[in-house]
């Protein structure tokens, strides 16, 4: 075999190592969320929340974003419909100065300063329809 062909052997195999890895974590992203909402019931999907009702915001690797509002014990889980490949919970959701987050939002996503001096966007997410979990 020509060193061509070692090259992309190898290229290729890192390929395969990346997606394999991706799987895992999408896979574990999933395992954590399915546990958060143990005892919950789905309900139908909102368009926004407003930000002000919002009092914390968890971020599950390459999987969803959920949300707790104030008064309130139902979580709302926001799958993206783009940049899951950007969610990890050790980044920033940058919400800006904005009364509501709604579907369709692009949000942007930052180092959460851990990394140097100051923070730095890393990336965006488009925000996708809320859905509520309400306890049982």
């Amino acid at each position: 075999m020509g060193s061509q062909h070692k090259v992309w052997a190898v290229v290729a195999a890192m390929g395969v190592l990346a997606a394999s890895g991706a799987r895992a974590e999408n896979a574990k992203g999933e395992a954590t969320l399915a546990k958060m909402l143990e005892g919950r019931t789905v309900l139908a999907g909102v368009n926004c929340l407003e930000t002000r009702k919002i009092i914390t915001t968890q971020i599950i690797n390459g999987t969803a974003i959920v949300y707790r509002l104030r008064g309130s014990p139902t979580l709302y889980v926001n799958r993206p419909t783009a940049g899951l490949d950007d969610l990890n919970s050790n980044n920033a959701l940058l919400v800006g100065d904005t009364p509501s987050l709604c579907e369709g939002n692009n949000l942007f996503v930052g180092d959460n300063g851990g990394r140097g001096a100051a923070a730095g966007y890393t990336g965006g997410v488009r925000l996708g329809e809320f859905i509520p979990w309400a306890k049982n």
